[in-house]
């Protein structure tokens, strides 16, 4: 493939791209090719093109743009102690776990005996259910779900897209007082997801 049809194809590429620049004064085209001009975010490398004899190569500087790719890394240790805190720092709490929406274990701070896997497992399908019993009874998008037994209350409340809170609280605990805590750790949670 000729060189001009390369670096016309390279320019396309580059014009579709959020972050675009190209030093169209280094570049070789053997085409009339119009490239963007900007130098900001670029990395200088060096391109080898050859000419038709195969005697001579000229090094030629190319600027291309480098394109950051967002990875966000979930702090896990920051996740425990955050669960940590709201459990110790809240009455009538006895648990929290994080779990994803899969139903796999982010964090959780769980009262002894019971199964970090199992419970995040149950919390997601529990979600999943109540949306869909949600939208079946067109109540709109589910807020919280509450279950309520002998003992206390589970209550299971979104923090992001990536993440669901479950939250244990005796039987004696205040409602509004129980979701006015939760809301806040989803507050402090949530920024930590990413």
């Amino acid at each position: 493939m000729p060189l001009g049809k390369i670096l016309k194809l390279l320019a396309e590429a580059f014009q579709k791209t959020p972050t675009e620049s190209v030093n169209a004064s280094k570049l070789p085209t053997s085409e009339n090719t119009t490239l963007p001009t900007t130098t900001e975010n670029t990395e200088t490398l060096a391109l080898i093109t050859k000419s038709p004899s195969p005697i001579s190569t000229e090094n030629t500087e190319v600027d291309l743009p480098i394109i950051l790719e967002k990875k966000v890394m979930i702090n896990t240790s920051m996740l425990q102690d955050e669960l940590q805190n709201f459990v110790s720092g809240t009455s009538e709490v006895q648990g929290a776990a994080l779990v994803s929406p899969d139903g796999l274990a982010l964090a959780s701070v769980l009262p002894g005996g019971m199964d970090d896997e199992r419970t995040a497992a149950m919390s997601a399908s529990m979600l999943s259910l109540g949306e869909r019993i949600g939208h079946e009874l067109a109540r709109g998008n589910v807020e919280r779900i509450v279950v309520e037994g002998e003992k206390g209350y589970g209550v299971l409340v979104g923090c992001s897209n990536d993440a669901v809170l479950l939250v244990l609280a005796n039987a004696s605990v205040k409602q509004g007082l129980l979701f006015l805590e939760i809301k806040r750790a989803v507050g402090r949670i949530a920024p930590l997801l990413g």
